[in-house]
């Protein structure tokens, strides 16, 4: 395992690391650094599992890091660690896993590393269930065959958790995404549980409902159970560098700006 510490208070740093040390058990790497300038570049050559950073440094602001750091290497788990308790909301805001408040003890860390495990599986994660193509027309797969939806909203919502790679989404902005107007949020809420419902179902029916996560008021997938062609983009996997041909998801228009990033890539 590879963990990113950023902060710009090196003492801060040094508390940190001794107690992630303790707190995590087996072979962990730790890379820390108090300079923020390269820690993109680094975590796309090193590809940590785990980010602790800090919110407020010097000339970078940790939400914006964070988000870079997301869009490059899926899957990695976010953590932010900080003395201002009032973030607490942005930083869910931005999706990351976990959030911390200065001095994080052993024990803060131990239990948030043990809730993201029951979140996201970093132990002991199965194959993956699904096969996802993004590229051209969202299509799902299960072995060879297409998964089949009773409703065209629920393959939607599926598509809009899958661009999320993992990050959880709020139903509100599910809604947001499936009907442009802001009228009768309450029905739309009440249309937006049968959708999941007959996605859930449709994950059920080829054995692949672990793939659905469900939390409060919010959705996610987990990344680790759905081989994908977008997500091996954003690896850089070479077998799948030159796959991109500019249609994302192509028959959803709130997927435009994401292929608009894509494009940007290549």
């Amino acid at each position: 395992m590879i963990v990113f510490i950023v902060d710009d208070e090196p003492l801060a740093v040094e508390s940190l690391k001794l107690n992630i040390s303790k707190a995590i058990d087996g072979d962990v790497r730790i890379e820390t650094f108090t300079n923020p300038e390269n820690v993109s570049e680094q975590a796309q050559l090193l590809h940590p599992d785990i980010v602790f950073l800090d919110i407020e440094m010097p000339g970078t602001n940790g939400m914006d890091l964070a988000a870079d750091i997301k869009l490059h290497i899926p899957g990695v788990i976010i953590i932010f660690v900080t003395a201002y308790s009032e973030y607490a909301f942005k930083a869910w805001e931005l999706r990351v896993d976990g959030y911390l408040l200065k001095p994080a003890s052993v024990e803060d860390i131990a239990v948030v590393l043990d809730d993201i495990r029951s979140k996201r599986r970093i132990e002991g994660m199965t194959e993956p269930l699904l096969k996802v193509r993004c590229f051209g027309r969202f299509e799902v797969f299960s072995g060879s065959r297409p998964v089949k939806f009773k409703r065209s909203r629920a393959q939607e919502v599926l598509a809009y958790l899958v661009s999320a790679r993992g990050a959880s989404v709020t139903s509100g902005e599910l809604c947001g995404v499936l009907w442009e107007d802001s009228v009768d949020i309450l029905r739309k809420k009440a249309y937006l549980r049968q959708y999941v419902q007959a996605l859930r179902e449709a994950l059920e029916k080829c054995n692949a409902g672990d793939v659905l996560r469900h939390e409060r008021d919010a959705y996610s997938i987990n990344p680790a159970l759905v081989d994908c062609d977008y997500y091996r983009f954003l690896a850089g996997e070479s077998n799948d560098a030159h796959a991109y041909h500019g249609e994302f998801m192509s028959q959803y228009s709130w997927s435009e700006e994401i292929s608009a990033e894509l494009n940007w890539f290549t």
